[in-house]
């Protein structure tokens, strides 16, 4: 595992998908280790409490999508946060098993605590940058985000190379 703090590699240097990797690799692990250590919560649950705040009331599936983590992860986080009295999972009368998950009023406060501390960091890692460079910067990775489909789309009969 790379140093949080070690240069990046020239293979990164020479590939833009890999330095986006190493960037999101070394934002990943510094988040998990902080929010672990500050807030006793991984990322999962980290972004399930900030998408519960966006918006409330979502079933389990709904959830992993806006949270942007699979079913599973998602079950086990919301049982974390339930036991931790964060999360209340509320059963629906129509649809069997199906569980609507919602922050409780201490969640609220909790989703209020890690959303201020979250732009504390973003903070911390955007200073050095103006509102131009910073708007480009957003801008370009949104861009980038929505071409990752297109590179991803397996073309029949393409080859590899």
């Amino acid at each position: 595992m790379t140093d949080l703090a070690s240069p990046i590699t020239p293979l990164a240097r020479d590939s833009l998908a890999l330095l986006v990797t190493s960037l999101a690799a070394r934002l990943n692990r510094g988040a998990t280790a902080y929010y672990q250590q500050h807030f006793g919560i991984g990322m999962a649950e980290f972004r399930i409490v900030l998408a519960l705040g966006q918006e409330n009331g979502l079933n389990i599936g709904a959830l992993a999508t806006v949270a942007e983590v699979d079913k599973a992860a998602a079950s086990r986080g919301l049982r974390t946060l339930e036991q931790r009295g964060l999360v209340e999972l509320l059963q629906t009368s129509s649809r069997g098993r199906a569980a609507i998950a919602q922050l409780t009023i201490q969640g609220r406060s909790f989703e209020f605590d890690i959303r201020k501390s979250a732009q504390r960091r973003e903070n911390k890692l955007t200073v050095v940058f103006s509102a131009t460079e910073l708007e480009f910067a957003n801008d370009f990775l949104y861009k980038l985000t929505g071409q990752v489909a297109i590179m991803n789309k397996t073309i029949a009969g393409e080859h590899p190379c």
